[in-house]
């Protein structure tokens, strides 16, 4: 086979590996990364840890549908919503998840966001768990060529790259359960950004987690209650 030097190989394969699983991608979704692996673990850890009821979660922005994927192999009574601007997203993580068999555990939303959850969804969630765009204006610029060949929607998220961190961190209370949590991954230097935004919504116990290169690059924070 003859590859492209700027065409993601994952996406001229058609797979990527992800937590022992061989993931389909092509360039409706963003690539799955180690980050994203790291969030999906301290994830799934801490809703194992409630092992007393059926977990309910929202994973918001769902792309490939990793998230919901290994969350639905793990936690056997889990129930997934998972969410996506992007409908061609949503097809490949249907392909995902139909592949593994996990269609029992999850449903698919096309939504930008929180925007088709109304009040009936207020207080309905165990976790709200979200891998989404952080790349600013400036980092997007100078992004490799073969990272550009991934969905800008996916990876774009304002000047600062904070657009929709800042909407998961003033939205995602209302509709997280008392004691519920809500995770995200983040750019190598927002930590200290997302820290203080869930902090100024009332979120406790905020906590950050270092890749492997050690940057904080997943931080979860707890609904009172």
């Amino acid at each position: 086979m003859e590859y492209s030097e700027t065409v993601p190989i994952q996406y001229q394969n058609g797979y990527e590996n992800f937590m022992g699983m061989d993931i389909k991608v092509d360039p409706r979704v963003l690539i799955p990364r180690p980050e994203t692996e790291l969030l999906v673990s301290i994830s799934a850890d801490f809703l194992l840890e409630k092992a007393d009821k059926k977990p309910v979660v929202l994973d918001l922005g769902t792309g490939s549908g990793v998230i919901a994927l290994v969350l639905a192999r793990l936690i056997e009574d889990c129930s997934i919503i998972a969410t996506d601007i992007s409908s061609d997203a949503l097809d490949v993580a249907r392909d995902n998840i139909d592949r593994f068999g996990c269609n029992d555990n999850v449903r698919f939303v096309s939504s930008d966001m929180f925007d088709v959850f109304d009040e009936t969804y207020e207080g309905k969630f165990n976790a709200i768990i979200s891998n989404p765009p952080y790349v600013s204006k400036m980092d997007y610029n100078e992004l490799d060529a073969w990272v550009r060949e991934e969905p800008r929607t996916a990876l774009y998220s304002g000047v600062e790259g904070m657009d929709h961190l800042s909407v998961i961190a003033e939205q995602s209370g209302k509709f997280l359960a008392k004691g519920g949590f809500v995770a995200v991954e983040c750019g190598y230097d927002q930590a200290s950004k997302v820290k203080g935004l869930f902090s100024e919504h009332g979120f406790s116990r905020v906590t950050s987690f270092k890749d492997f290169n050690g940057y904080e690059r997943v931080i979860i924070g707890w609904k009172r209650g």
